[in-house]
């Protein structure tokens, strides 16, 4: 027999409180009996009976699993290749503890929601290049997505152009024979070097490829962290890093995804995740599984019955 849930804290703790509050029921029973010299035998028919009841119920509780039953399951899933900006922009702190951090730690969850899917990650700056290609394995992306840091990538621009660009032909070479759904996602703070020309997204909307873009960060902006102190222009100006939300925007409306925000006020990740897992993926392969049935409900039944016995049976709890 296996266990959908193991005793812990709580479930030793009624246990024993049970058992504490039973103990002092019955010795108050008996020296009330002995008082009235007389005896408390039939006593143990209820405590057998509510003994076995607490038993039952904390068994049903602990989701007992036994017998082997087949379940066939359908592998669906999609192509998802993940864009992130790693301009020096995104190490600007508006969002805590910096842009980037905070999206090294959403990317990871969004890859625990995914699992059917497999990821590829490319990172861009003025150029873009796959960190990780197409893969099932999410203990290998969070490792890469740990790494990600702003000097990974030459430069300090960020051209959200050259990453779809690439995205796109390594997508046109991933042909497979199952033709799997595909779809990207950017994450960037839109402080863009160059503007996109109509070539990459008609090729994106001709292959019918979603991309839906996250803007991190805010309109107020910050101030930009380095090894050397906080980024100054050539002037000595200091340098404040925007979100460009009005860019983003605009590519997640031509290439037909949706927008979504990302900072200390509003986190859209949530939704994002569960857009893309609802998104019409492609059939990959089924298999058959030996899983273990929870027949808690035996246990609760008989529970039950005895619960129904111990208010129906009448005893009389002193022989005088």
């Amino acid at each position: 027999m296996n266990w959908n849930y193991l005793p812990g804290t709580t479930e030793y703790f009624f246990i024993f409180f049970f058992v504490a509050l039973y103990v002092v029921y019955i010795l108050r029973t008996v020296r009330i009996a002995h008082q009235l010299k007389s005896t408390a035998r039939s006593l143990i028919v209820k405590v057998i009976l509510r003994t076995l009841t607490f038993g039952l119920l904390l068994v049903s509780l602990l989701g007992p699993s036994f017998g082997d039953s087949q379940k066939e399951v359908k592998g669906i899933g999609k192509d998802i290749y993940v864009l992130v900006d790693l301009s020096l922009s995104m190490q600007a702190g508006d969002v805590t503890p910096s842009r980037l951090e905070k999206v090294k730690f959403e990317l990871s969850r969004f890859v625990a929601t995914q699992a059917a899917s497999r990821i590829s990650i490319i990172v861009f700056s003025n150029e873009a290049y796959v960190q990780v290609p197409l893969t099932y394995d999410s203990d290998a992306l969070k490792t890469f997505i740990q790494s990600l840091q702003t000097d990974l990538v030459p430069g300090q621009g960020s051209n959200v152009c050259s990453a779809l660009e690439l995205a796109f032909d390594k997508m046109s070479q991933n042909e497979s024979p199952e033709e799997r759904s595909k779809m990207m996602v950017i994450f960037s703070d839109g402080d863009h070097t160059s503007y996109c020309g109509g070539g990459v997204f008609n090729n994106l909307r001709r292959y019918g490829v979603t991309v839906n873009v996250v803007g991190v960060g805010t309109a107020t902006g910050a101030s930009i962290k380095t090894a050397d102190g906080l980024l100054r222009t050539e002037d000595g100006e200091l340098v404040v890093a925007k979100l460009d939300e009005k860019f983003l925007q605009n590519i997640s409306t031509q290439l037909k995804g949706q927008y979504f925000s990302l900072n200390n006020v509003k986190n859209d990740m949530e939704t994002m995740s569960q857009l893309v897992k609802s998104t019409t993926g492609s059939f990959v392969n089924t298999r058959t599984m030996m899983v273990d049935t929870n027949k808690y409900y035996y246990f609760l039944g008989a529970a039950l019955i005895l619960l129904l016995m111990d208010v129906l049976i009448t005893i009389g709890t002193f022989r005088l």
